[in-house]
């Protein structure tokens, strides 16, 4: 073995040893060896088994052995290519807060974390259920084996270029803005959390992907005017007539017609405060002025009748085979069989929520009123969405309060 000093081979090992550097049987490379709080670290330095190399390794061990003795000593520091698990078992011992670099930390092991802490704890059926799709779909396929300092702007601007449909008619096809823009909120929000867990001042690589993100689309929500609604009324399932006519005489949505208790329907209005997304029911909604109370007109009291006649449980609303009431089933048979059955284009039930807004503008309901009755933060909203719809109404609002009933204006 060649040493830098003239000592047989046993003598070398042990002077080696002593002196805190040391190679192995097999590797042409140097290790470094010290005892920290009771622990032997043994460290390959990555130096090749030189007498120059030695000398260096010496006195960066004297060097250590220095800094152990006076209390100075860092692992992390001493050790930058060391593993987070060592770094943090060392920063326990030295009575320190460890925070792991950000080339330290891959994307996705942190994730795999986050996902126990932040969506195990979400109250949102919704928001768990969607993070956890874009997070395995999107996410960790795409940046699992990177390192939180490699999510730079230009790493995310060729993210986008990646996003496109990968199976399906679309596919091979850029996914919409809005899409990306969904895409992208988890991952800002995994970001956010790990630069403020571990301390990291790293630049925002958010700021400069704006620029790079497909423009919003200025895609207003479509209404019915009033003969369509008819028409489509006209060919739809008469079990499902009633529940149709509810929506758009509310402006309720599908989660809260299927979480409709009976309990919540009074004399002479509805409260609401539940809802029901994929099976899973929920007392917060999208926000608090959602939870709202919507009066009982005559015209809808008799559409409220219709449904509770031939409902045995504690809910409202319910499918045809007697089931709870579910949107997507409601969806995709007995509106969408209507629709092609009218003749009619083809619109979403959430339509029903917009051209309730909308129609009772055209009527002339009071903004503010109409606010609560739509569980609105404020009138902004009901101004710049909705406002534009009234003009192309106008000739409908006759047929729109006869049918709303004249009492809905006075309620």
């Amino acid at each position: 073995m060649a040493t830098i000093l003239n000592f047989d081979k046993t003598h070398s090992m042990a002077t080696e040893r002593k002196s805190g550097v040391l190679n192995k049987p097999g590797s042409k490379k140097l290790y470094t060896d010290l005892r920290y709080h009771g622990q032997r670290i043994v460290k390959s330095s990555g130096l090749d088994d030189t007498p120059e190399n030695r000398q260096t390794l010496y006195e960066w061990v004297d060097r250590q052995k220095e800094k152990i003795a006076s209390g100075t000593f860092v692992f992390a520091k001493a050790f930058p290519g060391a593993s987070a698990k060592e770094k943090a078992f060392y920063a326990q011992l030295e009575g320190r807060d460890y925070s792991p670099e950000p080339e330290n930390v891959l994307f996705g092991d942190y994730v795999a974390n986050w996902k126990e802490r932040f969506i195990g704890d979400c109250n949102s059926v919704t928001k768990k259920r969607d993070y956890e799709q874009i997070i395995e779909y999107w996410l960790v396929p795409h940046f699992g084996n990177r390192t939180f300092f490699q999510l730079t702007g230009v790493a995310l601007k060729e993210f986008i270029q990646t996003l496109v449909f990968k199976d399906g008619k679309k596919q091979g096809q850029p996914l919409s803005g809005s899409r990306i823009r969904n895409i992208m909120i988890p991952l800002r929000t995994i970001w956010d959390d790990a630069c403020e867990e571990h301390r990291w001042n790293l630049s925002d690589p958010f700021v400069y992907l704006k620029k790079y993100l497909p423009a919003r689309s200025k895609k207003h929500p479509e209404v019915f005017r009033f003969d369509e609604w008819v028409r489509v009324m006209d060919q739809i399932d008469p079990y499902y007539g009633p529940i149709a006519e509810t929506m758009i005489m509310t402006g309720m949505i599908g989660s809260e017609m299927a979480g409709l208790r009976k309990e919540d329907i009074h004399q002479d209005r509805i409260v609401i405060q539940n809802s029901i997304v994929r099976n899973f029911e929920k007392s917060d909604l999208k926000n608090e002025y959602r939870k709202r109370s919507l009066p009982i007109t005559e015209t809808l009291r008799r559409r409220l009748d219709a449904v509770l006649s031939r409902s045995n449980g504690d809910y409202v609303f319910t499918m045809k085979s007697g089931r709870n009431f579910d949107v997507d089933s409601f969806r995709k048979n007995p509106w969408t069989s209507a629709f092609e059955k009218a003749g009619i284009a083809y619109k979403v039930p959430y339509t029903t929520r917009h051209s309730f807004a909308a129609w009772s503008l055209t009527i002339g309901v009071d903004i503010g009123r109409l606010e609560k009755l739509m569980g609105h933060a404020s009138k902004q909203m009901l101004y710049e969405v909705y406002g534009k719809y009234r003009e192309g109404l106008e000739t409908d609002a006759g047929k729109i309060l006869d049918y709303f009933g004249k009492d809905f204006k006075r309620l």
